[in-house]
């Protein structure tokens, strides 16, 4: 194909035409705005999910004991699931709260600054009725403040949800849930700065025919004198069932194990062995003041003394085996 090389008249010529618009060009793709979204640098870990080791421990934790607690509150077996852990600013929490809500300000001593419960007011309602003798299965969220009498009732779920608070809290540092007071309105609620961090840490409520919601809410600034503690899984203990443990001790401790104290220990030919008669002597390896090594189920574990106990052969404990005691007797055996 013979190439053509454009003159200078025909070049000036098309720059004319592109500049005047005689020429058509491609058009220019347009961008929808509405899918562009302005990207704040500041707040770019805000209303963002997160891993806490420490507190998924805390979470678990609480959801064991509070299903408990709950169930029988309200004379009704619930299901509890916790909900995500995630961070945002505390005026963007406080904004998504509705009206009327059961919300209550703590301190969890002695961690510096306010925290937050917040209990949907459909599960406050439920068991205000519950606590009155009432079904409660229909519940209907009136937009007033709670009454004194409504205020006691609710108080005693929110106690019981701060003792179990402080028992999950245990195996990351003693706290202690300080009641400051309790508000409906989240307004009224504002006891950190409107552009503060804060931590949520929620679940959600499930009965037959209602369910709620119950979050806390905690300044980042609460939790930093313990941040190190909360990231480090390996320094938790897992929860165990009080009731569980004792059964399993028990049947531990019932167990039976075979003990047997050795002597002293010789060598002997198979012949010598063939020929022994009674009355014959046999040396051992051990002289009569020395310890008497006790097994337990072929592992050496104790040093002890032969002697007599209620005209029975005994041996008196004079020392436990460490480790390494243990690992040089099998080497020597």
């Amino acid at each position: 194909m013979e190439e053509k090389i454009l003159s200078q008249e025909e070049i000036d010529a098309l720059l004319a035409g592109l500049a005047e618009g005689k020429i058509e060009t491609e058009p220019e793709k347009k961008v929808d705005v509405g899918e562009v979204k302005p990207f704040d640098f500041r707040n770019y870990t805000i209303s963002t999910r997160l891993r806490i080791p420490g507190l998924e421990v805390i979470s678990e934790q609480l959801i064991r004991s509070l299903r408990m607690h709950i169930s029988t509150i309200l004379r009704e077996a619930v299901d509890i699931h916790s909900l995500p852990l995630y961070m945002e600013r505390f005026k963007d929490f406080l904004n998504r709260i509705p009206v009327p809500t059961s919300i209550h300000i703590f301190k969890l001593e002695p961690l510096k600054g306010q925290s937050l419960l917040v209990i949907d007011a459909t599960l406050a309602y439920l068991f205000i009725e519950r606590f009155l003798g009432g079904e409660g299965k229909h519940v209907r969220v009136e937009g007033r403040e709670f009454t004194p009498i409504e205020q006691k009732l609710i108080k005693k779920v929110v106690n019981i949800i701060f003792n179990e608070l402080e028992k999950a809290w245990r195996n990351i540092i003693p706290v202690k849930a300080k009641y400051i007071r309790g508000e409906v309105n989240p307004q009224f609620a504002r006891v950190l700065m409107p552009e503060e961090t804060v931590i949520v840490m929620g679940y959600n409520i499930e009965l037959e025919a209602i369910s709620g919601k119950i979050l806390f809410c905690y300044s980042l600034n609460t939790l930093q004198p313990v941040k190190e503690k909360l990231y480090s899984p390996y320094q938790f203990e897992e929860y165990i069932d009080l009731a569980w443990r004792k059964s399993l001790e028990r049947y531990v401790f019932n167990s039976e194990v075979n003990l047997s104290a050795v002597l002293g220990k010789t060598t002997i030919t198979l012949e010598d062995l063939l020929n022994l008669e009674e009355g014959d002597v046999i040396v051992l390896d051990k002289k009569i003041d020395e310890p008497v090594e006790v097994y337990i189920e072929g592992v050496p574990k104790i040093l002890g003394k032969l002697g007599v106990f209620k005209n029975h052969m005994a041996v008196q404990v004079q020392k436990f085996l460490t480790l390494e005691e243990e690992n040089i007797k099998k080497e020597e055996s």
